[in-house]
């Protein structure tokens, strides 16, 4: 019968909202530098191509799984650099063909543009040593 009250109280809290008794409140934790930085990369992202709140919304997993395979390819060091650069390549080139489909062609477009800034800028640092 305790069983059965703990049951009920439980479904009455989750279903009220009681702070503390669902359990999306209880398993929340911080998010990980990499969603952190995806979720930053998007923001500024959303400006510059003036995404609606939908396409936000169908980008911001793509973009967290892009940074974490990202960190992985980084930090591992097995890999050359020249092996990391092109592992880094074929895991933009995937989010590339993932994206287009969400974005107009300007958009995507104007995303083309800013992927070979990044692109440009990540080739300057492995040049001088800081990846």
């Amino acid at each position: 019968m305790k069983l059965h009250t703990l049951a009920l109280t439980l479904l009455l809290a989750t279903t009220l909202g009681i702070p503390g008794w669902s359990p999306a409140a209880r398993a929340q934790e911080p998010p990980s530098p990499e969603k952190q930085e995806a979720m930053q990369k998007l923001e500024k992202m959303a400006q510059q191509l003036q995404l609606t709140p939908q396409q936000k919304k169908q980008m911001a997993p793509i973009m967290i799984e892009e940074a974490k395979k990202m960190k992985a390819i980084k930090s591992n060091t097995s890999l050359g650099p020249l092996e990391k650069m092109m592992q880094m390549k074929q895991v933009g080139t995937d989010m590339d063909a993932k994206v287009q489909p969400i974005l107009s062609p300007e958009q995507y477009q104007k995303f083309q543009q800013i992927r070979e800034q990044e692109r440009q800028q990540m080739i300057e640092k492995m040049r001088s040593g800081q990846m």
